[in-house]
């Protein structure tokens, strides 16, 4: 870790750079959202085996660490705050509540063998949570709280690859899930439809359905990135990139992030790489997540996340705020 050290990398769109916030962490990091540019919310795999998964909350002027030691080893792979509660999620089944201040609380129910990937709600009354259940015969999950319980989604009549990745939406009527096999799901309210993406094969890691046209990004080898517009996927990825993790719209713009460093930002209806723009990686890992607040400053965060063990985490910014580096 490079305490107290804000490193300037790439000039980026703007003429704003990336400052690294934090950089090899011990555990990989894996989510950031940012309902507010004081309301951040950084989650991922825990620093050691004797530590609890990363949790961490940034109000503007200090970061803090949420207390996680009861899931010592554990792994967080994505967190959705509320006004009042956030809902964290990861490997081994992991679903935990509580008040953004603590403490947490886990949930009961789901088994050892669920990696929970992705969390959204429309409503505290509202949350789904999507993954993968590795058994004898691995297949993607979800669950959904309801009137404060939560129960596995019958997902049978869905032809649907071994995960669920990520679920995002705008409304408790309009949510989207994606997954392996080129899966894109959008609930509307009664049933979950499928749609065609025209990857059959691919996966699709991230959806981001706060703006116009829904995103969806994914890949294996080299990167894939789909636009919904309201009938139909189309794919507008741009050339020669490797695979995208993450995708993130807010304040007007839209970016989306990958591998060794890999972004691009949606700019009058097309996609400008950093390639494009003759810019440097920031990193030489991978970004796994991005959220943009509503000032319009972009978070990132990721590592060395390609294989277990989860580790060099870091966490980068750009914008009109100069957060201060953890811890």
């Amino acid at each position: 870790m490079l305490g107290g050290i804000g490193l300037l990398l790439c000039g980026c769109g703007g003429g704003e750079e990336v400052t690294l916030l934090a950089d090899q962490l011990g555990g990989g990091v894996l989510c950031v959202r940012a309902p507010a540019p004081d309301d951040v919310w950084v989650a991922g795999a825990a620093p050691s085996a004797s530590e609890g998964p990363t949790l961490l909350h940034y109000d503007g002027s200090t970061w803090t660490a949420l207390d996680t030691s009861a899931w010592a080893g554990g792994e967080l792979w994505w967190v959705h705050p509320m006004a009042d509660e956030i809902v964290a999620v990861g490997h081994e089944g992991l679903l935990l509540h509580g008040p953004p201040e603590g403490p947490l609380a886990g949930v009961d129910g789901p088994t050892a063998e669920t990696t929970f990937f992705g969390v959204w709600g429309a409503s505290a009354d509202d949350v789904w949570a999507v993954g993968t259940v590795d058994d004898d015969e691995p297949h993607a999950v979800a669950w959904r709280r309801q009137g404060g319980d939560w129960t596995e989604v019958d997902l049978s009549g869905l032809t649907l690859g071994d995960s669920l990745f990520k679920v995002h939406g705008t409304a408790a009527d309009d949510v989207w899930l994606v997954g392996s096999d080129g899966v894109a799901l959008h609930w509307d309210g009664t049933a979950l439809t499928a749609t065609d993406t025209g990857h059959p094969t691919a996966l699709l890691l991230t959806v981001d359905a706060g703006a116009d046209p829904v995103l969806a990004v994914g890949g294996t080898g080299s990167a894939l990135l789909l636009e919904w517009d309201g009938q139909a996927w189309s794919d507008v990825t741009p050339a020669f990139q490797p695979a995208y993790n993450g995708v993130c719209t807010g304040a007007g713009a839209a970016w989306v992030v990958g591998r060794t460093g890999a972004r691009a930002e949606r700019v009058d209806g097309s996609w400008i790489t950093d390639q494009d723009r003759e810019l440097q990686p920031a990193i030489r890992d991978d970004w796994h997540s991005c959220a943009i607040d509503s000032d319009g400053g972009l978070w990132m965060v990721g590592g060395r996340i390609g294989s277990r063990p989860l580790i060099d985490g870091v966490i980068g910014y750009q914008g009109p705020a100069e957060p201060p580096t953890w811890p």
